[in-house]
């Protein structure tokens, strides 16, 4: 007989000490901060003291602070005795420096520059409740601020976030709150990639097509679906109109926008819409993300002048100093048996078709430089020859790239795949990437930007910043998962951009994010990752440890999802069938964790009854049938080219089974990558005649509700994939 008794014991995870509610837990943390006697009242009377009565921060200010008290906030140019907040200005400062002070008397905020005045405001605005930021109207009479002085300062001067806008296109609106968010976090370069293979989103007016066809993508478009996006027409673009009010609106918040145009590969957006841009070559070999035919030719002269073009618009529009020519992952096999580059290679002495990658690279700092601009790429853009000593090189691949650039003299931003790519998993049991590594927020936090290097201190000064970056192929869905994605994970990156390398400490900025912070964002509307607790299965209990003391952690008994309705875990679980329990951490209205299992049992007991395989789709080489038959579900077969309409795939059991449901999942075993796109499954009772079951939904479908032992499972394809070929898995039988 089962059974399932709930104890009073409760396990706790170990948390650093400074839980004390009298701290304020700013984030990031400032290089000094000393905690004084008294109290500062903001009451009524208020008023907020800058020489401007038009200044950005001042008025700012008092947009947030009037949300959240019972009366109103003057801006003045005069100043009174005392119950003010005072903008001052002292040129001796650091830019984006500031001091803080609050004393019995009032608040001063002092500055050399418009950013430190910005950045004074935003740790002023954390004294504060969290209602702050969400525009909550608390009618408070009056609130109490702890005396404390602040003297703080930008430990690097670029601290950026970069957004892939042409995986997955985001809303003019969207964009403004990330750059709300992150100047709200003292970061303050947005590096938009703005093109790619699978969508050009700025407007161009001499090329009016590269929005006009390039922006889309579909069935009936020149751009094929891809990443779920659909059959249906998908895409979006900003004019230049727009984009300058968002260059505006980001520069009032001290965020500059550096725009990347991506060339000469991932370049199918422009390759498919611009007439005789590619050396019409063919190869086998796909690019990284699976497109063909998507390199510029770099023999071609014609070619520079189309650039030079795009180029000039984008120097007119973007004010950023820098522009962004990626230069990453290019397939050369294009250059390698196209005519014009083969003469240019003879022209250049050149013996390998990489070294045409060089001389683009040097063609884009010449074009760049005449419209008064530095070049920024990816460290490719350095492994075919030297580069000019002000281009930037932004390090991906490796800590040692990035070593290799400085070496070279470049300056150079740190934004290693391995800890600072925010595509990547959070832990094994969460959606994304995992290819560079699983990053957890205490891998993010533990990052370093000089490690592993021994620099001179002239050769520190390179190192101009760091990044953070979201590629967002994986975005689609599930609804604002890009939040979820990049918060919390940025405010550790805002603290190794801002803070105090020897300040630096894990347990404390976890901490100060739990007892405050996650408050902060939850009012800033962000929809963050909430940590899953730990659940293990130990001594017939389910032993489960909070991630953090407050923590409010709902379970299931039956292996579906917590929701808000759920019981509250609240003490050990004493049960013998464990498998089916399942717990979520919740966070405030909507917000809540993966849902766990104990981490030591085993969650699904699959079936395993001998299946063979036959299908008429065409696999790359090396791939067999009988791969999907061993029930190891980390592997997978994959067809040579999309699948066509007709095609199907069939699993054919030795013996009928019994069963309750079985899912067949498509596309990588991990991911939702090159996939059955369209089509159904269907089954059989006898292996001869077919039921049709569901439709496929984001690669998967599943057969339930079934009336006899089942024979015979069977993949129905009704039009391509939305990848360059697709991939098949073994099925999930209870």
């Amino acid at each position: 007989m089962k059974k399932t008794i709930l104890t009073i014991a409760m396990i706790l995870g170990s948390l650093a000490t400074g839980w004390c509610d009298s701290q304020p837990n700013i984030i990031p943390a400032p290089q000094k901060m000393q905690m004084g006697e008294g109290t500062f009242v903001v009451k009524k009377g208020l008023t907020i003291v800058s020489k401007d009565v038009k200044d950005f921060s001042a008025n700012y200010l008092q947009d947030k602070l009037d949300d959240v008290f019972d009366f109103p906030i003057a801006v003045s140019a005069q100043a009174k005795a005392q119950g003010c907040i005072t903008f001052a200005t002292d040129k001796s400062l650091p830019q984006e420096g500031y001091r803080l002070d609050v004393t019995d008397a009032g608040i001063t905020i002092v500055s050399a520059d418009e950013a430190g005045k910005y950045y004074g405001v935003q740790t002023l605005l954390q004294l504060f409740p969290a209602e702050v930021y969400s525009g909550e109207h608390l009618r408070l009479k009056e609130y109490a601020i702890g005396a404390l002085s602040v003297e703080d300062a930008p430990r690097f001067g670029y601290r950026g976030f970069m957004l892939d806008v042409s995986r997955t296109f985001f809303e003019l609106e969207y964009l403004r709150n990330y750059i709300d968010w992150m100047s709200n976090h003292k970061l303050n370069r947005l590096h938009l990639h703005l093109t790619d293979d699978n969508g050009w989103r700025i407007e161009i007016k001499k090329y009016p097509e590269l929005t006009g066809k390039g922006a889309w993508r579909g069935k009936n478009e020149v751009i094929p679906p891809t990443y779920l996006s659909g059959s249906e027409r998908y895409g979006g673009y900003y004019t230049q109109k727009e984009m300058k009010e968002l260059i505006a609106y980001a520069q009032k918040r001290n965020v500059m926008i550096i725009p990347e145009f991506d060339l000469p590969g991932h370049a199918l957006s422009s390759t498919a819409v611009l007439k005789d841009v590619t050396c019409g070559t063919k190869t086998e070999k796909a690019s990284a993300c699976g497109e063909f035919d998507n390199v510029w030719c770099v023999g071609k002269e014609s070619n520079y002048r189309i650039i030079d073009d795009i180029i000039k618009e984008l120097a007119d529009l973007f004010p950023s100093p820098y522009i962004n020519i990626g230069g990453d992952e290019v397939v050369f096999d294009y250059w390698a048996q196209c005519p014009e580059c083969q003469a240019l290679m003879k022209k250049e002495g050149y013996e390998k078709a990489e070294e045409l990658h060089g001389y683009f690279v040097k063609r884009m700092e010449s074009i760049i430089a005449k419209h008064g601009k530095v070049m920024m790429g990816w460290d490719d853009i350095q492994d075919n020859g030297g580069l000019r000593p002000t281009s930037t090189v932004v390090a991906w691949r490796s800590q040692a790239k990035g070593l290799e650039s400085i070496k070279h003299g470049q300056p150079t931003v740190m934004q290693t795949g391995d800890y600072l790519y925010l595509d990547m998993q959070y832990s094994s049991v969460e959606r994304g990437h995992n290819w560079a590594s699983i990053i957890p927020l205490d891998r993010m936090y533990s990052y370093e930007p000089y490690q592993d290097m021994q620099l001179t201190p002239e050769e520190e000064k390179l190192v101009i910043g760091v990044q953070a970056g979201l590629w967002t192929e994986l975005m689609q869905f599930p609804p604002r998962f890009a939040e979820y994605q990049v918060y919390p994970r940025l405010c550790a990156l805002a603290e190794i951009g801002w803070s105090a390398k020897e300040h630096k400490n894990y347990a404390d900025f976890y901490s100060r994010m739990v007892n405050k912070h996650y408050d902060r964002l939850y009012a800033m509307g962000i929809a963050f990752r909430v940590e899953p607790p730990k659940v293990v299965y130990q001594d017939a209990q389910l032993k489960v440890t909070l991630p953090y003391p407050s923590a409010v952690v709902r379970y299931t008994m039956d292996g579906t999802e917590p929701t808000v309705t759920s019981p509250v875990v609240s003490g050990n679980i004493v049960t013998d069938a464990p498998q089916k329990f399942r717990f979520s951490t919740f966070f405030g209205r909507g917000l809540h964790s993966v849902a766990v299992g104990a981490e030591n049992v085993e969650l699904h007991r699959y079936l395993t009854p001998e299946v063979s395989v036959t299908s008429d789709i065409e696999l790359q080489k090396n791939n067999k049938l009988e791969t999907i038959t061993t029930y190891n579900f980390s592997k997978m077969i994959r067809s040579k080219t999309k699948v066509k309409a007709g095609q199907t795939l069939t699993y054919t059991f030795k013996e009928p089974v019994a069963c309750t449901t079985i899912h067949v999942p498509t596309g990588y075993a991990t991911l939702p990558f090159y996939g059955v796109s369209d089509g159904y499954v269907e089954y059989s009772y006898d292996g001869v005649n077919f039921i049709k079951g569901e439709d496929f939904h984001h690669y998967h479908a599943y057969i339930r509700n079934l009336e006899a032992p089942v024979k015979a499972v069977r993949i129905v394809i009704t039009d391509a994939n939305d990848g360059w070929s697709c991939c098949f898995q073994n099925l999930k039988i209870e």
